[in-house]
């Protein structure tokens, strides 16, 4: 009995000796898990730094590459300054012995200083251009752009230019030279566009000219920014020199024209056909050399719901072989919540069912003479 006994509570202890060290493996394995992921997380860890540390480094190069650039831009302005002042530096040696030159109204000190004097006030303008243009980027909330390099004022236009696309964090993606800025306004549409010319897009190391035709290898054409919901009087305030003669033109309308005869006139050519819908003039501000101003256009399908609005700062009718054609020029594009400026600055509508005899006779702007004002 005594040997039964001992037998059975030596077999009750390998039990639970066995059970014991069933339950201490799976513990050592969760540890060995739980340090192959510590070891693996610090390693990530480790591979993001060095990517930080690389990102860093390149776009710590990509901005001195257009800091070099934004030095060797304003060193080509400064060459026309800097051979005035060669000029000035070596004249000739006067002859002693020559007779005296006939005075020409001023003396050379008074020449050399209205000379310096002028190119000083053109100094200030520039950097009072460059200041406003930053100061309205910053206003209208232009998010995408930030401007490097504006240039020495020409005729029209500004440049070299430089600036600097950044995505929708603020980060430089690209940037774009020119040698000309110009601007244009529509108060209609109420849109401002940049016009870049002669000059290309350097992304990724990449460098594509603008589109049109080149003047050199890898520069040339055009690049237009329209930024839409921009008022365009504080540009034109600000920098008028760079705006086209008929956006700084404040209204001289015609009187002769009778502006509520020739609305209703209008409409009622325009719905002599409504079977692909129809275009309703909303309002004009006038007429002027034959030109309706600041319109207001509605586009409405064939059961007269509203498809799209026209906003434009000049709308041209004129006479085709075959019906009449409508052109609005400088404005933007309204459908639904998404406003877009005109592709190239116009849109065109052809009514080639319209009757130029009837359209005339009817007194339609651009097809008549204007009635006497009463």
């Amino acid at each position: 009995m005594i040997v039964a006994a001992l037998a059975l509570v030596a077999s009750a202890c390998g039990r639970e000796s066995a059970s014991g060290q069933a339950g201490v493996e799976p513990e050592r394995n969760a540890g060995a898990d739980a340090t192959a992921l510590r070891a693996e997380l610090a390693g990530a860890r480790t591979r993001i730094a060095e990517l930080e540390g690389e990102l860093q480094d390149a776009t710590a190069k990509r901005v001195a590459r257009e800091e070099e650039w934004v030095r060797y831009t304003k060193a080509l302005t400064q060459l026309s300054p800097a051979a005035d002042a060669v000029e000035a530096k070596f004249q000739p040696i006067a002859d002693p012995n020559a007779a005296p030159a006939a005075d020409a109204g001023a003396a050379p000190d008074d020449e050399d200083e209205t000379r310096t004097k002028a190119r000083q006030s053109l100094t200030r303008r520039d950097r009072e251009i460059a200041v406003a243009l930053k100061t309205l980027f910053t206003l209208d909330q232009v998010t995408g752009f930030d401007l490097l390099e504006s240039g020495t004022l020409g005729e029209g236009f500004t440049g070299p230019v430089v600036l600097r696309a950044l995505d929708d964090r603020g980060r430089p993606v690209a940037s774009l030279v020119a040698r000309r800025l110009r601007l244009e306004g529509s108060r209609a549409a109420r849109t401002v566009t940049l016009v870049l010319e002669d000059g290309f897009e350097r992304r990724a190391g990449e460098k594509r000219a603008f589109e049109g035709p080149m003047t050199e290898e890898g520069r040339g054409g055009a690049r237009r920014i329209e930024m839409p919901e921009t008022d365009p009087t504080p540009w034109i305030a600000s920098v008028p020199e760079l705006f086209r003669d008929e956006d700084k033109a404040p209204p001289d309308y015609d009187l002769r024209w009778d502006l509520g005869k020739t609305r209703a006139a209008l409409n009622l050519l325009l719905r002599e056909d409504v079977s692909g819908g129809w275009w309703r003039l909303v309002s004009f501000g006038g007429v002027r050399d034959g030109v309706l101003r600041d319109v207001q256009l509605d586009g409405l399908d064939a059961q007269g719901r509203l498809e799209r609005k026209l906003f434009a700062d000049r709308m041209e009718i004129s006479a085709q072989e075959r019906g009449v054609r409508i052109e609005l020029l400088d404005g933007a594009q309204l459908r639904g919540d998404s406003k877009t400026p005109f592709l190239d600055g116009r849109y065109r509508i052809f009514l080639p069912r319209a009757s130029v005899e009837a359209w005339t006779k009817a007194g339609i702007p651009g097809l008549s003479e204007p009635p006497d004002a009463r």
